[in-house]
């Protein structure tokens, strides 16, 4: 059964602030390019500065057609276009992972360089959705695409927007756009969910199956959220590692006999992380948990440390990076 669904000019009221200084991500694509329209559609209504960035990553010989794309487009609209070509990519580096993290970086300079206040990208229902079946079929924890990602600066203001409504908006207003052909590629599995799986689900079960996993997908990061602070306060009454103390370790199963297992491998994650650097994934955490509550054993923590359980007591061993 098809649902209503917010519109692109309500979802983009809704969420731009009054007087914003946006600076809109423009691939050149359909999503990008509904966006830039909805909101030059209501630039004088908010009294919003809006600018564009286009980065382009060289992948493909033609990618450059794609920049002088947005450039004219930007041109003809009157709004200020920053074109940001990216170096090659290393060798030996996810190409996928290597792209996102150079576009932000270049959305973020551009950002600081021109005083705005925020990126907007045109993320949508169906990103949401594709990346939680992504995650549950490589087995990883669930986290999705949020609203809002305050470490990048970053907007995502039609997030509720599917899909299909996006194509319907670019057929009513007869907006031009460009086809990215890796968007084609299979051999990526965002793609094989996108043109394969949701599809498919859509189809079998609901036409609306792309919004109702991209809503299932924000409950359960609401409730991640939730657990990961009952976790933070947890550790905190236990403390940080105090090595090879028996009170510390007794304090330590004391809170984890309070605590049900999701909010227990989420204390070991809060009480590791400043030890180490980073955050350890939740299979890592749950078999630290297995060690701590069986008072017994080693397990290693990352490349040059490892934790040890003996006798009442916890310690670090750490190994030295020889020549």
């Amino acid at each position: 059964m098809s649902r209503r669904r917010i519109s692109v000019q309500t979802a983009l009221k809704q969420s731009i602030e009054r007087g914003a200084k946006l600076l809109v991500a423009v691939s050149g694509g359909k999503d990008s390019i509904t966006l830039l329209h909805g909101l030059l559609s209501i630039q004088r209504l908010l009294g919003l500065t809006i600018e564009v960035c286009h980065v382009d990553h060289r992948l493909r010989p033609d990618s450059g057609r794609d920049a002088e794309f947005v450039r004219g487009l930007c041109a003809h609209a009157g709004v200020e276009c920053h074109i940001v070509t990216l170096e090659s990519r290393p060798s030996g580096e996810n190409l996928e992972a290597w792209a996102r993290d150079r576009r932000y970086q270049a959305f973020s300079e551009v950002l600081r360089r021109r005083g705005l206040d925020v990126v907007v990208t045109a993320h949508n229902a169906n990103d949401v959705a594709e990346t939680l079946l992504m995650r549950l079929i490589a087995n990883k924890e669930l986290n999705t695409i949020e609203y809002s990602d305050p470490v990048r600066g970053c907007l995502r203001p039609l997030i509720t927007v599917s899909r299909q409504q996006i194509e319907e908006y670019v057929l009513a207003h007869a907006l031009e756009f460009v086809d990215d052909p890796s968007n084609s590629d299979v051999s990526f599995v965002r793609n094989r969910v996108r043109a394969e799986l949701i599809p498919l689900l859509s189809e079998r079960f609901d036409p609306s199956i792309a919004w109702i996993l991209s809503e299932q997908a924000r409950v359960v990061a609401e409730d991640c959220e939730g657990l990961q602070e009952i976790a933070g306060v947890a550790a905190a009454t236990v403390g940080p590692l105090e090595e090879r103390s028996q009170a510390w370790l007794a304090r330590l199963h004391k809170v984890f006999g309070q605590n049900p297992p999701a909010v227990r491998w989420r204390i070991v994650q809060a009480i590791f992380a400043p030890f180490l650097g980073f955050t350890v994934g939740v299979h890592k955490a749950k078999a630290i948990l297995d060690v701590l509550e069986a008072m017994e054993g080693v397990i290693q923590l990352g490349p040059s440390v490892s934790l040890v359980v003996s006798k009442g007591e916890a310690w670090l061993e750490r190994v030295a990076s020889g020549d």
